[in-house]
């Protein structure tokens, strides 16, 4: 999902960007409203004004998908957890927190607080379009009563208890405070999840078989969504903890070839040509790293200029290319970067000075030893 996104600009240091999904369900959400809910709703306004207020009205429930997700990253915020990515796509919103809870209570706050803000802004289109009634075309009053029912749905529908959804979060939350085991209150949310979606895939049924609905077909897929995405984070949970323990010094390279920033591409050539790799961490005069280089974006360099192009000039630069500590736990590394081999590399920094580098081919090195229960740079064993 995040490879298909659309920048949309950052709002209090968090990028936000839009699955181009979001723009099918733009349309359907328009027309919907254009030739169904407004007709009937305002008889008596014109195709264009319905056509009009559809596409603002969808917009602007957008626009309230992504205040359900902002709450989720203030709040989470607040207990000193990164949000660093929101993306909006077909079936909503989600927002990146590369950190854990750090407890229950925080757990149980972040997730509750997108449903919160969806029934705060419905209650608001609500009394809009209560006060708006009597002073404005009916065309607009409908529209504002569908955006206040819109998000009311929204928040009771992410409040079902099960994993992916809000509610999963706030029974997993429960769960862990009741049970004192995060990874027994994952495997409840993720099992309500899973309940969750053969619930809605039987309804879907019951409305596509009995009363003859098309609306089932729709509901079917989010049940498979919902089973995939409940199943996927049962599976990867254990993963996550065990990599939450592993840091960066323990799978980062040392064995360093760095490139010059003031080399030209001509410069660095011979010396590129005679080490294993393909990829190249980037150093100013002093010693700090500035970026990342590889031999494919040297090739693109045209010959004739390779001697006055600077490395620096063509290095991939933070925070383009992740620079991480030491200490950084891998699952930090693993939800910030995904490395294209080749391409990228992790520069692992302390004090300002490049220490090491993680290489994609180091990580996956590290994914496939935890699967299989060893713990990278260690002799084989049970991962403690």
């Amino acid at each position: 999902m995040t490879y298909a996104t659309f920048p949309l600009g950052r709002i209090a240091g968090i990028r936000i960007g839009a699955h181009w999904s979001v723009l099918i369900v733009l349309g359907l959400l328009a027309w919907l409203l254009a030739t169904a809910v407004l007709p009937v709703g305002a008889p008596d306004s014109t195709p264009v004004a319905n056509w009009a207020a559809g596409i603002v009205s969808a917009a602007v429930f957008l626009a309230s998908l992504l205040a359900h997700e902002m709450c989720h990253a203030l709040v989470a915020r607040r207990y000193g957890l990164r949000a660093e990515r929101i993306t909006l796509w077909l079936l909503g919103g989600a927002t990146e927190l590369p950190d854990e809870p750090p407890t229950p209570r925080a757990q149980l706050l972040v997730a509750v607080a997108g449903p919160a803000a969806s029934l705060l802004v419905g209650g608001i289109f609500l009394g809009g379009a209560v006060l708006a009634a009597p002073v404005l075309p009916a065309v607009v009053s409908v529209s504002l009563v569908w955006l206040g029912w819109s998000n009311g749905v929204l928040a009771a529908f992410n409040l079902l208890p099960g994993t992916p959804l809000d509610g999963g979060r706030v029974l997993e939350a429960i769960a862990w405070r009741v049970t004192g085991s995060r990874d027994r209150a994952r495997r409840i949310a993720g099992a309500g999840g899973q309940v969750l979606a053969a619930a809605v895939a039987a309804f879907g049924v019951w409305e596509l078989l009995i009363r003859g609905d098309a609306t089932g077909f729709w509901l079917i897929g989010m049940s498979w969504f919902l089973a995939l995405a409940a199943r996927g984070e049962m599976s990867a949970a254990p993963l996550r903890e065990v990599l939450a323990r592993i840091r960066l010094r323990e799978v980062m390279s040392t064995d360093l070839v760095t490139a010059p920033g003031w080399y030209t591409v001509q410069g660095f050539l011979d010396q590129a040509a005679r080490t294993r790799f393909r990829t190249f961490p980037v150093v100013s005069f002093g010693g700090a790293p500035v970026g990342v280089v590889s031999l494919s974006a040297l090739s693109r360099v045209p010959s004739s200029a390779r001697t006055s192009v600077r490395i620096e000039d063509i290095c991939v630069k933070p925070p383009a290319c992740l620079v991480a500590s030491p200490d950084a736990p891998l699952s930090e590394v693993f939800s910030r970067a995904r490395l294209r081999p080749g391409q990228d590399l992790v520069l692992v920094v302390d004090r300002g000075v490049l220490v090491g580098v993680a290489a994609p081919g180091d990580l996956a090195r590290v994914l496939e030893l935890t699967a299989l229960g060893v713990r990278p740079g260690h002799d084989a064993g049970s991962v403690k």
